[in-house]
């Protein structure tokens, strides 16, 4: 089990083993989360794949905790206010942390497409032929132009 911090630990003394293991796994989550933004936005790519891996079985040991919390509810029923509290306050930090992650994330997929757009546009320019001469001949040759000469047929078959 991973270990809690010392507030969260002092409300959660009498708890059940499944509550603790869960809270437990909320903070590594979220810690794992925070340093995720980090390595991603310093371009520490190699320490990413460990990372990554750590991130996903914590989400699913999280997600198998709470489905056997779920099944049973009268859990968190019988726990202290204290208790309670703790459990929304880390909830409140895992869900910040997420949607911090989530943006962050995003941000960087979408300045990676950016750069390959733009890397694809700058190639596209000096392999396309150039338009300095004008040649209406061959214009229809060149990609991406339309050609006014020639015309659109449509063909009616019917037996």
């Amino acid at each position: 089990m991973l270990p809690l911090d010392k507030e969260t630990a002092a409300a959660l003394r009498d708890a059940p083993q499944l509550v603790i293991s869960t809270v437990a796994l909320m903070q590594e989550l979220t810690r794992v989360l925070a340093s995720e933004a980090d390595i991603v936005t310093k371009r520490k790519m190699t320490e990413h794949p460990a990372l990554l891996k750590n991130k996903q079985r914590l989400a699913v040991d999280y997600r198998a905790n709470m489905k056997s919390i779920a099944a049973h509810p009268e859990i968190l029923k019988a726990l202290s206010d204290d208790a309670k509290q703790a459990i929304r306050l880390t909830a409140k930090r895992l869900a910040a942390t997420t949607d911090a992650n989530a943006r962050m994330l995003r941000t960087a997929v979408d300045a990676t497409r950016l750069l390959i757009q733009n890397i694809m546009a700058m190639v596209r320019s000096e392999v396309m032929p150039q338009m300095s001469y004008k040649n209406h001949a061959k214009r229809h040759l060149m990609l991406g132009s339309r050609n006014p000469v020639c015309r659109p047929v449509a063909i009616h078959r019917s037996v």
